[in-house]
């Protein structure tokens, strides 16, 4: 006669081997739903699907490690050129690795710029990445941290009605890369968050000082 328990026993791998397949399974028919879905919103939006921008995906590596770019659309924003690119990167503790998704969404500026980022401030950022712009509104260095390599350029572009508005959109990181305004979000890209995000970087970018783009602005040329 068998035990139950040793029944148990038998069914028990069967069971689990059963369950991690349907988990699998329907993983994956979940991320095809939501690729579909997702496909669906960027072609309403009249964007279009374009091969992985190697230039986009090294600021993506810049602000955080080497990865792998992943779904890159292109199109047009209030007259301005757009692009979307998620985003993978991997970390490690020597134990065990975790994967992380980011997207980045670039809108083209009329000129080349030079680089400047603003970020959450954190106590690893100051422990880590050292000092920062320090400006007239402290409420807005408390919870920011602006980097650039010329302090006069950066408080031309941070000035205070630039503040203002990046303390009333305060989940928004960017960065000037070039002739582009590159923000960054965790997670793969959302239209709706991303059609968000494209609205507030459009204030920020009408926010530029006509002499800053004159006086620090370079050509670009397509």
């Amino acid at each position: 006669m068998i035990s139950p328990y040793a029944v148990l026993s038998l069914l028990f791998p069967v069971v689990f081997i059963g369950a991690m397949t349907w988990l699998i399974v329907w993983s994956v028919r979940r991320r095809r739903a939501r690729l579909r879905q997702r496909a669906a919103q960027v072609a309403s939006v009249g964007w279009y699907p374009v091969p992985p921008s190697p230039w986009l995906a090294q600021i993506a590596a810049n602000l955080f490690r080497e990865g792998r770019p992943g779904e890159t659309y292109a199109g047009v924003y209030q007259g301005r050129g757009l692009c979307v690119l998620d985003y993978t990167y991997v970390t490690s503790n020597g134990k065990s690795t975790q994967t992380h998704t980011v997207n980045l969404v670039a809108l083209t500026l009329p000129v080349a710029l030079p680089p400047l980022t603003v970020m959450h401030e954190s106590g690893l950022r100051r422990m880590f990445r050292g000092s920062d712009l320090e400006l007239e509104n402290q409420l807005f260095n408390d919870q920011f941290r602006v980097e650039c390599v010329d302090d006069r350029y950066g408080s031309a572009v941070m000035h205070p009605r630039m503040m203002e508005c990046v303390l009333f959109n305060p989940g928004l990181e960017w960065q000037i890369a070039g002739n582009a305004f590159v923000s960054w979000s965790a997670g793969g890209f959302a239209v709706p968050d991303v059609l968000a995000r494209l609205d507030a970087m459009t204030r920020l970018i009408d926010l530029i000082p006509p002499f800053v783009l004159r006086d620090y602005g370079q050509p670009t040329f397509s």
